[in-house]
């Protein structure tokens, strides 16, 4: 397992004060062709933007993913049969069973189908044949309800006209229910979207087009309760201008809608906000230049680091297929730091545009402490780096910030320093990576499940001073794992797991790695949890086992 994966998932959170930025990502080399309606899906664990499908002179069927880590397209061939070429279908990302679900759409005809693609396996296959449920269509909405692991469809229109009702597709069973409430619902439309707040338990359907039964574009935003199954209309005093065919995401971290772009009196460029808990709208004033007008262009949002990246679309100038994304203007503030976790920095214009990672100095084993026009320091001690790029950077903090009460980062590019953030000073700070290892060194995952009572290996940041004590940015040496100073536990499945090795990882700085016996009496699923002195870890990671 790379260290690169391994590191591209870190935990961070209290982005809510930093003000947006847009970034236009490099698309040099293959690209996919520029069109309208190509839905994306962002996958966490391999730092990757998914495209399926879309419009550009006919239907298209091609998937290609975005590499983050190396700012590159490449077109994936899949196995298995393929589904069938459209646009205006949904594309979501089923994180724990490590997939992609797709629904619906149309081409010559229209289709309720429903597809799942295989990250690991890189094969496609159907779970649902056309009509198995819902009716079929075009431009409605879907998110994935993860609490209940279902995908919730809602609205729509093929050439019968609009809809209105709501449907649930169990992710397990691969069963269609209809969850349509008898009272109140929004109007009949398309070409709108909707957007998943795990946090109240909803999903927020906003704008789109209800020619034909009401106005078009709309600027309606509605709450569908999914404990409940009950429409809510949102009435906030102000609100945008009505839109269709418009970009938008949940952020999370900042728990708010956002929304960018459509189609409405022409090509729109803005970028506005919704707070559920003040049921208030704003305009966001965003740094950068900002994409011209477009709509049709899709959308989909990265959780850890509170980017929401924008797809293609139609614009004065044509179609496009430029990839944008829009996220904090520079550092996260995460809760505390602890002497030696690795961190990563999210912003714009933090290094050059292709990407930078670092290696150990064969000679000294050590990191480096400054890149190609960036230093970062960390009270004052250059801290060392594995990755730089214009929107990220990956850093170890230095071991000497131990004792503290405040670790103060200040990150320079080009001479210019950045304003400082503020972290906290904790012991320890544990933090699993999503990933597991089965006890032959294979990824461990819900089509591959460790044995009853087989070893398991996980992985973690945050542990603190150790023992030895490991220089900061070093490898350690031959036959020597420094192991995390104070108590370290881990319960599997709230079980007790006994812990064969806990030191550091091999070839690394600031990553702990943990063998684990599996308890007995565990199946399919457990949630794993790292203990370190009196902190636990926080995300959620889990171990299938058969």
């Amino acid at each position: 397992m790379g260290l690169r994966i391994l590191m591209s998932i870190l935990w961070a959170a209290g982005l809510s004060g930093q003000p947006l930025a847009f970034t236009r990502l490099p698309t040099e080399g293959p690209a996919p062709s520029p069109r309208v309606d190509g839905t994306i899906a962002y996958d966490g664990a391999s730092s990757r933007v998914y495209l399926f499908g879309g419009l550009d002179n006919s239907a298209r069927n091609d998937l290609w993913f975005y590499s983050l880590a190396q700012r590159r397209w490449e077109e994936v061939q899949a196995t298995g049969t393929k589904p069938a070429a459209r646009f205006g279908h949904t594309l979501l990302h089923d994180a724990p069973r490590r997939r992609l679900i797709l629904f619906g759409g149309q081409a010559s005809g229209f289709f309720s189908d429903v597809w799942a693609f295989g990250l690991e396996t890189g094969t496609w296959q159907q779970l649902a044949a056309n009509e198995a449920g819902p009716s079929d269509r075009y431009g409605h909405s879907a998110i994935l309800d993860e609490a209940r692991g279902r995908m919730v469809i809602s609205h729509g229109f093929t050439g019968a006209g609009r809809f209105d009702d709501t449907w649930a597709f169990d992710l397990v069973t691969n069963r269609w229910s209809n969850i349509t409430p008898s009272g109140t619902r929004p109007l009949k439309r398309c070409l709108h979207h909707a957007v998943y707040d795990q946090a109240n338990s909803q999903m927020l359907l906003y704008g789109g087009c209800a020619s034909g039964f009401g106005p078009c574009p709309l600027g309606d935003l509605w709450s569908f309760d999914l404990n409940t199954h009950r429409w809510t209309e949102r009435t906030p005093v102000n609100r945008p201008a009505a839109r269709q065919h418009f970009g938008r995401s949940f952020d999370t971290v900042r728990s708010r809608l956002v929304l960018y772009g459509g189609l409405g009196g022409g090509f729109l460029n803005d970028v506005w906000t919704w707070a559920p808990a003040t049921n208030m709208w704003q305009r966001e004033t965003v740094e950068g230049a900002p994409p011209s007008g477009r709509s049709r262009h899709e959308s989909t949002y990265a959780p850890h680091r509170g980017t929401t990246f924008f797809f293609g679309g139609s614009t004065n100038a044509g179609n496009s297929n430029e990839l944008w994304m829009l996220g904090p203007g520079f550092l996260p503030s995460q809760q505390a730091v602890a002497p030696g976790e690795l961190l990563e920095l999210f912003g714009s214009n933090l290094g050059p545009i292709n990407g930078i990672a670092f290696a150990f100095d064969p000679v000294t084993g050590k990191l480096p402490t400054s890149g190609p026009g960036v230093d970062v320091t960390v009270n004052g001690v250059p801290a060392p780096l594995y990755y730089v790029q214009a929107d990220q950077i990956n850093l170890q903090v230095p071991y000497e910030i131990a004792g503290t009460e405040e670790a103060v980062v200040q990150v320079t590019v080009n001479g210019q320093a950045r304003e400082p953030r503020r972290f906290p000073v904790v012991a320890a700070n544990p933090r699993l990576y999503p990933v597991v290892l089965n006890q032959d060194g294979t990824l461990n995952s819900a089509a591959n499940p460790a044995a009853p009572g087989s070893i398991i290996v996980v992985f973690a940041t945050g542990q603190g001073v150790t023992q030895p004590p490991s220089p900061s940015g070093a490898r350690p040496a031959a036959g020597i794992y420094p192991e995390p100073a104070a108590e370290a536990t881990l319960t599997i499945g709230g079980q007790a797991a006994q812990l064969l090795f806990r030191g550091q990882a091999p070839g690394t700085a600031g990553v702990v790695q943990i063998n684990a016996v599996l308890p007995s009496g565990i199946r399919s699923s457990a949630a794993i949890v790292l203990k370190i002195g009196t902190a636990e870890s926080q995300a959620s990671v889990s171990v299938f086992v058969r």
